[in-house]
């Protein structure tokens, strides 16, 4: 009995991590590039593996020779960012640029350099392009891209070439410098739309295959249905190792309770 307590326990315990993480999506769901996250469960079976791998040691609600190993727990496997493509709508801004494609931005932050896919950009008092947080973007050869657009307007294309100007006086500024990478699996949040490598051999791309479309941002790719549904099922799954804690914990009860009587 006193195992079932645990079995069912590392189940709620990991929907609660489910539900956490759903709640996430649905708090970002108007975000600009948010990409929805998600948890793969996995079956244990004891013994449990002290250098397992990710989760693994952590997982084990009891030490490996204490647990039997007919039955097994509930363990993470994996968290992971699904990278669909987002909506794009229009909002008409200059320097709103949204990717069509597995491309993302290119930023300098005081970090280092990190990826991102939310282009409600602005130009602070140097001209440069930055995000909202105020860290530029950057062009083909890793330099801020300024605009000086005095007098002039701003024209961003497809492969991301920035121009002033109108007709014959159209001036070229440079290049946004637009990559991608063949796994993207590799990349890890880091908040504000950003993403970093989460391996320093992790190589950028050029995302040839990635447009620059002005005048647009990209949204959220959550699905508001699929995530409340997804809510609703975890919720009741969550409740429902709850209810086999209690009867458990009801039966060992009787039992002591009826031993006591028979003493």
């Amino acid at each position: 009995m006193q195992e079932g307590i645990y079995i069912a326990a590392s189940a709620g315990l990991k929907q609660q991590n489910k539900l956490d993480i759903i709640a996430n999506n649905l708090a970002n769901l108007n975000n600009t590039g948010f990409k929805r996250d998600g948890v793969v469960f996995k079956e244990m079976i004891a013994p449990f593996q002290n250098d397992g791998g990710f989760e693994e040691a952590r997982n084990a609600l009891l030490p490996p020779d204490k647990s039997n190993a007919n039955v097994a727990y509930v363990g993470i496997n994996d968290f992971y960012t699904d990278h669909k493509q987002g909506g794009l709508i229009a909002t008409g801004n200059t320097l709103d640029l949204a990717l069509e494609g597995d491309g993302f931005f290119q930023i300098e932050t005081a970090a280092g350099t990190r990826y991102s896919r939310k282009g409600n950009f602005r130009l602070d008092k140097q001209n440069r392009l930055v995000t909202q947080d105020g860290d530029p973007v950057l062009d083909k050869a890793g330099a801020p891209v300024v605009i000086n657009a005095v007098g002039g307007d701003i024209g961003i294309d497809a492969n991301g070439v920035v121009s002033v100007g109108k007709g014959l006086n159209n001036a070229n500024l440079g290049q946004i410098n637009v990559v991608r990478f063949e796994n993207r699996d590799q990349l890890v949040k880091e908040g504000s739309g950003l993403y970093k490598k989460g391996t320093p051999d992790l190589q950028e791309e050029d995302a040839q295959t990635t447009f620059v479309r002005q005048g647009f941002l990209e949204t959220s790719n959550v699905n508001t249905m699929e995530e409340m549904t997804a809510m609703i099922a975890t919720m009741r799954g969550f409740e429902a190792y709850q209810k086999v804690i209690q009867s458990i914990d009801e039966i060992n009860g009787q039992a002591v309770n009826t031993i006591g009587r028979v003493g």
